[in-house]
């Protein structure tokens, strides 16, 4: 791919997302990597053709030698081309710690929580990020091994929110030659190569075995059941949130269902509804497959009354006088806890 056929795949995945309209900025999260140099370069290069304002933010996640080393290679990259640029360094390690959970995903709330401040102090109107295709390819095959349903298997969308994608229908080897076509450099990860990681283990070991041994294009084709798969998840989507609206409540920090609707749903569409209703009430963050179909259980069984269901967050639902209640884990007297939470 030349430098006028990167420009114009970014052009098409701008307009796809409909961002950003001339005169309003759009926020490029900038890690110093090859593919978020391209998406900025060549966002800088259509700024001034489409009338739009390009900013650049960089979070070091302080979390290796050489990061600040990064900062300052995107604090000269931008300074060459004209972009404003906005840093910060986060605690990842301490984010980890007092969530309970993994550096990766720390490191990827902060990056957002980043990205999303400086969007709202530039008043931009979205955020750039530089997956590509071939991340495309890895999220599919990293959540099939994790046995994820269709909508998991949608992969990453064009545009979520205020966070577009333009370079998802670019390969990585693309990328690549549009820099060197540009006479652009760019920082290497060397996390990026470490096996302890799943994804490094798909891109190096899996995907390469799969290509040499059953399909050259494979990442081509699993983007593009992405792509198909995502599609039909958005149309599921509207239908949970058709069914919710029907037979859902609020009260505070609490959503209660109506468990026999839920129960007569169609299981897809039933599955959609919990998954939206705990997305309500905290979020999905180490939210499984095991327990939304615990969840399902509990509303199409016959002796439920007084069941709780612990899940992920310092949440519970609970089947209370004929309702589901999705919300704060709290002692209940009598309840029968079904599983501990893990």
């Amino acid at each position: 791919m030349r430098v006028p056929s990167l420009v114009a795949a970014v052009d098409r995945g701008l307009r796809l997302s409909s961002v950003p309209p001339a005169g309003q900025a759009v926020v490029v999260g900038l890690s110093g990597g090859a593919d978020s140099v391209a998406l900025l370069d060549a966002l800088a290069l259509l700024a001034g053709r489409r009338g739009f304002r390009v900013v650049a933010a960089h979070l070091d996640h302080a979390l290796r030698k050489g990061s600040a080393e990064d900062a300052a290679f995107c604090r000269s990259l931008c300074q060459r081309l004209g972009v404003p640029f906005h840093t910060a360094v986060a605690d990842v390690s301490a984010r980890a710690r007092r969530e309970r959970g993994g550096l990766e995903q720390a490191a990827r709330r902060e990056r957002y929580a980043f990205l999303h401040r400086v969007r709202e102090e530039t008043g931009a109107g979205a955020i750039a990020v530089g997956h590509t295709r071939d991340d495309q390819a890895e999220t599919l095959l990293m959540r099939l091994l994790r046995g994820a349903g269709a909508t998991g298997l949608g992969g990453m969308r064009p545009r979520v929110g205020d966070v577009i994608r333009p370079l998802l229908g670019v390969s990585r080897d693309e990328v690549l030659a549009y820099l060197r076509d540009r006479g652009l450099g760019w920082r290497e990860d060397p996390t990026n190569t470490d096996l302890r990681y799943l994804r490094n283990r798909v891109r190096h070991e899996l995907l390469p075995y799969l290509e040499a041994r059953f399909n050259p294009a494979l990442r081509e084709g699993l983007a593009r059941t992405a792509a198909l798969l995502a599609d039909e998840a958005v149309h599921l989507r509207g239908e949970a949130d058709g069914l919710l609206d029907r037979i859902a409540r609020t009260e505070g920090a609490t959503v209660v269902l109506d468990p026999s609707a839920l129960a007569g749903a169609p299981p897809s569409v039933a599955r959609m509804v919990v998954r939206q209703a705990l997305r309500r009430t905290g979020g999905l963050a180490r939210v499984r497959a095991v327990h939304v179909e615990r969840i399902l259980e509990l509303a199409r069984s016959e002796d439920a009354a007084g069941r709780r269901l612990p899940l992920p967050g310092g949440r519970e639902v609970r089947y209370r006088q004929g309702e589901l209640r999705f919300g704060p884990r709290e002692t209940v007297a009598g309840a029968v806890a079904l599983r501990r939470d893990s």
